[in-house]
């Protein structure tokens, strides 16, 4: 069944600046209806923010068989788009895009997985499209929300669809810059979170949402073992977090990995990265020595937590293990938040 949910108009006309006189002189009424009559068949793919025809085709090996090309002028598709559109959509497909993982989006928007399973949605992929993206959710790893809040200037690019994302420019043009920031987080599970940019980088293993414009964490890790892996630029590897009030009052310190996590932190380089902490006084954590002394764990020392609303004192609790940091000591350094954060340096 042909089905042009993934149809985004501002998107294609902006691909297809062409069409849109046509639009104005009346002779036909949309993009939509300028694809569905002429681009579908012409080849046309530049229909979604969400859908790249590369990335179906490489991810869909059995279609690119079914595509016409000049070797094979009488194939049954015009394009991999074409076969999306009339089966792959309602055949459940979501390896359509890197500004969109199946995986990440399912499992951090919990509230979905009833619906999948009882039919509602095949996948993810069709809740995102037809709800996810007006709703404000993002579909991979890379911050979605916060780089366009602190980018204001990328903003109107992606609103008027000459970018498809904020995600498309940072991995393009943002990360070349040192003046631009990112951030990467994770899911309820394990994941590995890689940073990449010159600039201010944070990598974060939980999984954070941005409920009106403010971070705040939806897991703990507490059981993730999730690895964290440093780039070129100013890593921060993210271990704790202070929740603000909207009156900008904090609220609440949270540590992660309390429990059965932690984190393995990678490629981390001494006097430019650090690692972000959420405690009160710097004796709560001890540094251990690992694997003959190449390594070191962070590890609770008397840290005040609380587990199921009730406040208890950790000990001996491994946050995080850091490969090569031997001989990294703990350091409170500028910009600690009056001492609420504590820096590994």
């Amino acid at each position: 069944m042909t089905n042009y949910e993934i149809f985004d108009e501002q998107y294609y006309l902006a691909q297809y600046p062409w069409v849109k006189p046509a639009i104005d002189a009346g002779v036909i009424k949309s993009g939509q209806e300028h694809f569905e009559k002429y681009g579908q068949a012409a080849g046309l793919t530049k229909v979604s923010r969400y859908f790249d025809e590369a990335t179906y085709l490489g991810g869909n090996p059995d279609i690119a068989a079914l595509v016409r090309t000049p070797n094979n002028p009488n194939a049954p598709f015009a394009t991999g788009l074409d076969h999306f559109i009339q089966f792959g959509y309602e055949e459940g497909r979501t390896r359509v895009s890197p500004e969109y993982d199946e995986a990440f989006y399912v499992a951090t928007n919990r509230d979905l997985r009833p619906f999948i399973q009882n039919g509602t949605f095949k996948n993810g992929y069709q809740h995102f499209i037809q709800f996810g993206i007006k709703d404000g959710r993002f579909g991979t790893s890379f911050f979605e929300p916060e780089y366009l809040q602190n980018n204001p200037d990328v903003r109107p690019f992606v609103e008027s669809g000459a970018l498809k994302t904020g995600r498309e420019h940072y991995l393009n043009f943002g990360k070349n810059d040192p003046s631009r920031s990112a951030t990467f987080v994770g899911t309820p599970g394990n994941d590995i979170i890689t940073g990449v940019g010159v600039g201010k980088v944070e990598l974060i293993g939980v999984e954070v949402e941005a409920p009106n414009g403010l971070r705040q964490s939806e897991s703990d890790g507490s059981n993730e073992f999730d690895t964290l892996i440093g780039g070129t630029g100013r890593d921060t590897f993210v271990l704790g977090e202070a929740l603000v009030g909207s009156r900008g009052f904090l609220r609440e310190v949270k540590e992660f990995y309390i429990g059965q996590g932690f984190a393995t932190i990678r490629n981390f380089s001494k006097g430019q990265d650090s690692i972000l902490l959420g405690g009160s006084f710097l004796d709560h954590y001890i540094l251990v020595p690992t694997n003959n002394n190449r390594d070191l764990a962070i590890q609770t020392n008397g840290l005040p937590v609380f587990k199921n609303g009730v406040s208890e004192t950790s000990r001996g609790d491994t946050l995080a293990v850091i490969e090569g940091g031997g001989n990294l000591s703990l350091n409170l350094l500028p910009g600690s938040n009056d001492g609420i954060f504590f820096f590994l340096g």
